[in-house]
Parts: C-alpha cells; structure tokens; sequence
C-alpha cells in the first residue's frame, strides 16, 4: 500500500515509502477496516476567504501565520486544493456534504438552503458515536441554511454589537469563536467531532492594531490574527487529549482576488486567486512534513474524514478518499468543478461555469477562457483558440459534471433585515429574477466585462449600509448600463436620500427592462408609497407579491398604507401574515407589536420574536420608542433609543427622538 505524488519538505524529489508504511501499519487505510478506527477525535478548521498562497507553508511572504505552518510541518500539506464556489454558503455545503453545488443545489449565499435530504459530515460523525459540535464566526452560515444538521451543538450566535463595530451582528472575530469553542472543549467528552469557522479574512479587513501593524495589508494582518487564535484553540486539544488519535483538518471556502483580474474580493469570477484554497492534515498518524502534489478538491475533505474516522461514508458523492491507495497506484485524473452564479442571480449577467485539472482551466462564460497552470500559473494567456482540443475535452468534462445537476426548489427571500446584515458583510444580496431551466445557462453579458461597474456598486451599497445615502447615489448616477439590478439600488439610494420622485423614475426604468421581477415592483410602491399616492402603491405592491408569494416585504407594505389609512384591523391582519410567512418578517413583528403597545395591549409575545439586529435598526427603534412613550413608559422608550444609538450613533432622528423623551420626562 502506498500514497503516490507525496514529496518531503525537506526534498522535493525524495520520495517516501515510509509515509505507506506509517498508514498501513495505523490501518487507517486498510479496506473494511471502519471498525478498528484510530481516530477519535476531529477538529475541523474553515477559515473564510483565505488565499493559499499567504500561507508562510505555501510560500507566501507576506502574511505571519506560524501556527498553520506548524500543523503543515507535523502533517501533511496538499499543495493545489480546489473549492467548487467563491461563495461562503454553497462551499461549506459541499464541505459538509462532498457534492459540487449542481449536486446540492445551493448555489448562492442567503438565498438557498441545503435540502433536508443529503447526509451531511456531521450525520454520520454523529452516527459513529461522535459528540459533535459547531461555533460560527458569520450570519452567513447560520442554521436557517441547512448546515446545522448532524450537531448537537451549533452555536451561531454573533457577537454583542458594541464589539462587532460597524458590521453590526453580520459576523464575530475569531477570539470570540475559539472562546466559545474552547468553553465547550472544556467539558466535552473524549471523542468527538468540532468544526470551527474563522471569518475574518473576509472583507472588510479590519485585524487587531498589533496584527495590522506588523502586516503588509490588512488581509493579512486578518489571517495573522486568525492563525494566533486557531494557536489558543490547538493547544487546548493537545494539552488534553491524545494528538495520536486526534485528526486536524484546516482548509477554506475559497479566497480573495486583492485586484486580480479585476476583482478586489470575491464572488464574480472563478480564477485562481479565489478558487485555490489551503488544505493541511495532521495529527492521527499521518506522515509529518510531507506535501502531496495530486490536485485535491474541497468535495474530498468529506470522505477522506469519514475513512480516517472509520465513519460510514455518504454515497455518491463528487468526492473521493484522498489517502485511498488508487487501483494500479496511480490517482485517478478527478476534475475540480468550479462554478459562480452570482453575475446571473444578482445582477441578471451570465454565471461562470468550469473545471480545472492538474494542468488546464477552463471557464465557460460568453467569452470562454483555458489556461495552462503550468505555463501560465496567473492565468494572462487565454488558449481557447490555440487549444481546442483541449477544450472539447474539458467541455466533456464540465457537461459530465453538470449531468446530475438536481432541480432547484423554492429559493428563499431573505427580509430586509437580513438583506441589511448581508449588505453590511459586502454582500450584492441581489434581486435578478431567474428561473430554474435559466439557472446556470451561460449566455448574456460577460461577467469579466462588468468588474469596475461591480466594484463601484459595491462602495456605493457599503455607503448606503453607512447611512451616506447621497453620497452613493452620485456614485451610482453615473455608471452606464448595468441593467435593472443598477437602476434598483439608484431607486434604493435615491428612497434613503429622501429624493422619492428620483426614487419611482429610476424604479421605472428597472420594471421597464424587467417587468417580471417582482422587486422591481416592489421599488416602485415603495417610491410612491413615500409621495403618499397610496392606490398606485398599493397596485405595485400587489403585483410584487403576485410575482413572489413568498415575499413578505410586499404583505408588509400594503399593511404599512393600511395604517396611514387609519385601518388598523386591517394592518394587523396583514402583519400577522408577514410574520407568519416563510420568510417570518421582523418588520410586520415590530409594527404589530408597536400597534399593540399603543392600544395599552401587551405585546412581549410579538417582541421575543423579533431579531435584535431588526428591532434595533433605526426604523424599527424609533416606532416602538414612540409607542413606548405614548403608553406612559419613557424608561423603556429611552432604552430603546440608547441600544439603537449603539448601533447608529450618528442618526439624527434617533438623538432628536431621545432629546424629546428626556424633555417630556422633566
């Protein structure tokens, strides 16, 4: 029994029988050997948006991270690994289940959940016998998603708000997850299987000023940070348990493209900056200090834990057993699958489809691109031409993938406050309405033809999210083209900015080039319900909730209209709807309860229900701070005022609000 392609540190021609001879003697890969098992513990590490190559281990010079070099040189280092998506969501569902996104059909980031139907890594650790929990570090990946299937234990709560910053409940830093993880270590039981998700890398990148101030960027001095806290959280496991039977895992979603290609972060485009991630096993036996060349894919971290731990494998999956030895010893040539359907899903332009092998990538997109890695390791010399044999195979390759692809469900609609919480992680959290025999189809505008347009839309929402509504209008006014997805974040910015007629013109010009997406429409009475033409508003959101009846948001506006009319049955009625729908509105809940204070009727139930990053948002504060002093309770109204000032310290409607309670109360 042998591993092929592994080479030393120490040499990279020195190949090492030993590694063979270490495994066969554990049995960790013996056939039918599930039972005798010589794992008894995994600690699974995702850490969100990390470039391999600003790994001290995968030769990068400008990041510190002493502690994953550590865990590399005590195991073994897979020096190409592949994630199947630059999307947080669909890359930790095919983390968990070993299926490329067409196979578990998420394919977006808040707008998709893993069906209940696929086992998942956690099910079947579980199933061995393993205690299993999870600690999250962004809203991203909480359980309304799926992932939280097979845990005891899934702790996706965020970080109190005065530590999150201007990221609000969006996400937590990684000191704060290994603490609550290294909480539940100290009382967990020998065997068990964790998962930890670090999410700072992520843009924004705002590290600890120790780490930015001995960093080149703050990318890294995030990654610097992450690494020291996964340092505290490893100790703890070896300074307790046995690290012979205790596998570690470290890898991510995907990575970051810093202005490659045009792209300062992620989620539009399927190069190498984003798609090559870090892999590292250590611990459990495995070889110490080896690097194994053969292309891994984030589909096999699945099955090669569940062999290691002698767990039940899923069936079926794209993914296979990377310590297996191969028939003949030679790997077999296993194609990465790489897709975004971001471009199309939220901005209504072509996704991006490819695969990529040891030496070629290719992208199917409006203008199709193959690469040779080997040659051309950036990716700056597009071979479609030059090579079509090349691409015919790989085209093969890619219509084999997509084979199988499972027919999506129902998508959910995410309400404004979660599309807020999305916005403030630089989320589009967009609105482009596709159809499922659309979904996937490469054709329209090129993604790599829009990138500069993207980015400045992108400053212009975190302006919005800033409360700089102007500022990201002007930003916004005079970008060409875009489509109608443009035109409904002009509308939005224009709605913020208090400049409604500009609001219904630019939402105008989106229903005009998309009459069928119901946000248009949405956008639309949202402007005119702001000019108080109620009956044309009322027409508009009714035909938004007819092109989404999963929607809220258009249940909610029509109950908004029904109280400026002094309807207030009929308000309720409507808010009981929101708030009972899939989608559970916060906004029908607080302006129900609102309704309720003011009536001297108590509304605790209504209030338990809402989500603190809803009912402390301006908006929301405000109403409910106003009933509170209206029912002769101004204590209650001025701590309304104070936790919504923690979050939006500079809103002049919320000083004013409070200026207005103190002077009632003297």
């Amino acid at each position: 029994m042998r591993i092929t392609g592994i080479e030393s540190l120490r040499g990279r021609g020195e190949r090492v029988s030993r590694v063979a001879l270490s495994l066969a003697l554990l049995g960790i890969l013996a056939p039918g050997c599930l039972p005798g098992s010589s794992v008894d513990r995994v600690v699974l590490v995702s850490i969100d948006t990390l470039r391999a190559d600003h790994l001290g281990c995968y030769g990068g010079k400008w990041t510190e991270t002493p502690v994953l070099d550590a865990l590399a040189e005590r195991g073994l280092r897979f020096e190409t690994a592949i994630s199947p998506a630059p999307l947080t969501l669909p890359a930790h569902a095919s983390l968990m289940t070993g299926l490329d996104p067409p196979r578990h059909g998420v394919r977006n980031n808040s707008t998709f959940r893993l069906d209940a139907g696929f086992p998942t890594l956690a099910e079947r650790m579980r199933e061995r016998g393993l205690a299993t929990a999870a600690f999250i570090g962004a809203v991203v990946l909480d359980r309304q998603y799926g992932l939280a299937r097979g845990f005891d234990h899934y702790d996706d709560r965020m970080a109190p708000r005065r530590a999150a910053g201007e990221f609000g409940f969006a996400e937590r830093t990684a000191d704060r997850v290994v603490d609550s993880a290294m909480g539940w270590l100290e009382t967990a039981p020998d065997r068990f299987f964790l998962w930890i998700h670090l999410y700072d890398p992520h843009a924004g990148y705002r590290p600890p000023a120790r780490y930015l101030a001995r960093s080149s960027h703050p990318y890294a001095g995030e990654i610097a940070f992450a690494d020291a806290e996964l340092g505290r959280l490893i100790d703890l496991v070896r300074a307790r348990w046995d690290e012979r039977r205790t596998l570690f895992v470290v890898t991510s979603d995907h990575g970051e493209s810093l202005g490659e290609h045009g792209e300062m972060t992620h989620s539009l485009t399927i190069y190498g900056a984003t798609q090559r991630i870090p892999l590292i096993l250590s611990g459990a036996g495995l070889p110490q200090g080896e690097v194994e060349r053969t292309p891994a894919r984030l589909v096999d971290v699945a099955p090669t834990i569940l062999a290691l731990a002698g767990a039940a494998p899923i069936a079926d999956t794209d993914g296979r057993h990377l310590l297996a030895d191969p028939p003949g010893g030679h790997p077999p040539e296993s194609l990465a699958y790489m897709e975004t359907l971001v471009p199309q899903l939220e901005l209504g332009w072509s996704p991006l489809l490819g695969v990529r092998s040891a030496r070629f990538q290719y992208i199917r997109a409006p203008r199709p691109e193959l690469y040779d890695l080997r040659e051309d390791p950036g990716e700056t010399r597009n071979l479609v031409r030059e090579r079509p044999e090349v691409v015919a195979e790989l085209e093969q390759g890619l219509e084999r993938r997509l084979a199988n692809a499972r027919p999506v469900e129902a998508r959910l609609t995410p309400d404004p406050a979660r599309r807020e919480q999305l916005a403030r992680l630089g989320y589009l959290a967009g609105q482009a309405a596709v159809s499922t025999a659309e979904l996937g189809q490469v054709g329209g505008a090129d993604p790599k033809d829009g990138l500069a347009q993207v980015m400045k839309l992108q400053m212009a929402i975190g302006l919005m999210v800033a409360s700089r509504p102007e500022e990201a209008l002007a930003l916004l006014e005079p970008l060409e083209g875009g489509g109608y997805v443009f035109d409904l974040h002009r509308s939005e910015a224009a709605r913020r900015a208090g400049r409604a007629e500009a609001a219904e013109r630019f939402a105008r010009a989106a229903a005009a080039q998309a009459p069928a997406v119901s946000g248009v429409h949405l956008a639309l009475a949202e402007a005119l319900e702001e000019q108080g033409r109620f009956e044309e508003a009322v027409a508009s959101f009714d035909e938004a909730a007819r092109l989404d009846p999963a929607s809220a948001e258009p249940i909610v506006g029509l109950g908004r209209i029904a109280e400026a009319r002094g309807e207030v049955e009929r308000a309720v009625s409507l808010y009981q709807r929101a708030a009972d729908s899939r989608g559970a509105s916060a906004e029908a809940l607080w302006r129900h309860a609102a309704l309720r204070i003011e009536a001297g009727e108590p509304a605790g139930d209504l209030l338990s229900r809402i989500p603190e990053e809803a009912i402390d948002q301006p908006e929301a504060a405000l109403r409910l701070a106003r009933a509170e002093a209206e029912a002769g309770r101004p204590g209650r109204a001025l701590l309304r005022l104070k936790r919504a000032l923690q979050l939006s310290p500079q809103s002049a409607e919320l000083l004013e609000a409070q200026e207005e309670v103190r002077l009632n109360l003297r």
